[in-house]
Parts: C-alpha cells; sequence; structure tokens
C-alpha cells in the first residue's frame, strides 16, 4: 500500500476514534503510525473532520420535521412537484448549511470560537499526552500562574517560544497549535496558542467566545498576532477569575 491508498482510506476513518479496530484500516493506519508526513497528514485531516462536526451539532431540524416525514409517506395520493415539498426543502437548507460551514473553514479559515471549541475536544480526548519536562517549560508554568489579570491582554507567550520549551502540540483545521498547562489558586488549566494568520480576520474577546460542554469550560481571544484558547474542568466561575 502506498501513501496515496492509505490516504484515499483513512479520508473515511471517522475522527472519534470509532474505526480504530476496523480491518479495514489497520494497514492504512499502521502506514501512518510509521509515515510521519502521513501522520500529520491524518492529523490535519482528522482536525478539520472534528471542527465540521462540531458545527453540524449544532444544526436545528425543522419544527415539525419528524410530522412531515411520517405525513409524506402516507400521503401518496397527493401530487406535487418534488421541489416544493416542504420535506426536501428542508433538507436542502441543512446541506446549505453544512456546505456554508465548510467553504467557510477552508477559505477564511476558523474563528476564535472555533478554537474553543477545538480545545475542549482536544482536552477531553487527551491521553496524557502533555509534553515537555525541559526548564524552559518549568519557566513558562510559573510565569503562567503569576501573570497579572486579567489573562486576556497579559499572557505574553507564543507557538515559538512554546516550540523551544517543548510543549505539547497538536493540529487544529491543517495548521501546529502548542499547550501549556498551568496551575493557578489550584486549579488547572490548559493554555493553546496558535499564530492568528489561521484564524478568520476580526477581534475576539474573550467573554465573548466563553462556552461549556460536559465538565469542560473555555473561551479563545486574539492578541498581539496569536489566538489562545483557555480550558479548564474547573467550572465556569474559575475561569472568569482569569479572564
Amino acid at each position: 500500500m502506498n501513501d496515496n491508498e492509505a490516504k484515499f482510506l483513512l479520508r473515511a476513518f471517522r475522527p472519534d476514534g470509532r474505526d480504530a479496530r476496523d480491518p479495514l484500516f489497520v494497514d492504512a493506519l499502521s502506514q501512518a503510525a510509521k509515515n510521519p508526513p502521513l501522520r500529520a497528514w491524518l492529523e490535519r485531516e482528522q482536525a478539520f473532520d472534528r471542527a465540521v462536526a462540531a458545527k453540524l451539532r449544532d444544526v436545528q431540524p425543522p419544527s415539525g420535521l419528524r410530522e412531515a416525514i411520517l405525513i409524506g409517506g402516507r400521503a401518496s395520493l397527493r401530487r406535487r412537484a418534488w421541489w416544493k415539498n416542504p420535506l426536501w426543502l428542508a433538507l436542502a437548507a441543512s446541506v446549505a448549511f453544512a456546505l456554508t460551514v465548510a467553504s467557510r473553514l477552508l477559505r477564511s479559515g476558523p474563528s476564535a470560537h472555533d478554537f474553543a471549541e477545538f480545545a475542549i475536544h482536544e482536552l477531553a480526548t487527551a491521553r496524557n499526552q502533555h509534553g515537555g519536562q525541559k526548564s524552559e517549560h518549568t519557566k513558562l508554568e510559573f510565569r503562567l500562574a503569576g501573570t497579572a489579570l486579567p489573562l486576556p491582554g497579559n499572557a505574553r507567550v507564543d507557538p515559538e517560544e512554546l516550540r523551544r520549551a517543548g510543549c505539547h502540540a497538536v493540529a487544529f483545521a491543517g495548521h501546529e497549535v502548542f499547550e501549556i498547562c498551568f496551575v493557578r489558586d489550584g486549579k488547572m488549566f490548559h493554555l493553546y496558542a496558535a499564530s492568528s494568520k489561521y484564524f478568520s480576520s476580526g477581534d475576539a474577546i474573550a467573554q465573548s467566545q466563553m462556552m461549556t460542554k460536559g465538565r469542560f469550560t473555555a473561551t479563545a481571544w486574539k492578541e498581539a498576532g496569536f489566538t489562545y484558547a483557555l480550558v479548564t474542568d474547573e467550572g465556569d466561575a474559575a475561569l472568569r477569575k482569569l479572564i
């Protein structure tokens, strides 16, 4: 199996890991594990798929869609052009929304809000892959623990600094993102940083990006050419104290 054949198969590999034991993907996944460029490509594909899936989960079906389906199945005597059927119109609207989301992510780049969603997903699915025990890494932890508040406007870290410190690196929308974990007031926080050139234009204010999913709360903001996402499982109040 060559890389192109592996990519063909892996494009169907779901980002939640449910297909990891499927024999169809075993050889392709094995090849990606041994081939860094192919592995990086797969991480970018999975990050993009997760971002699109997160947006699609927000799509609400039109009110009465179930009833319309049931009625449409029984109304065989009623004749109307298929393209005028409310069911088809509703489905078309949903498809249009999905295509709009995918197009925006591909052309304009993800938003800070997308970054906050990604941070929650990354932390929720992490498997203790927080790398780096260099002295620079420890210095960063202590610095963030004592940085003047609010953290937006005072973070003053960037991906290059996080790379030198050996921080955990992940892929988001096809781009490299670095994470630093730090403790503040006895509570654990995770800060993700990436260059703002990867994101859609426009200012991002931390308070307007606040979101909670499950036991995690996150926010994101832009600062001095970088976009940051801050996430914790210590609750909404703990996060608000920092922003």
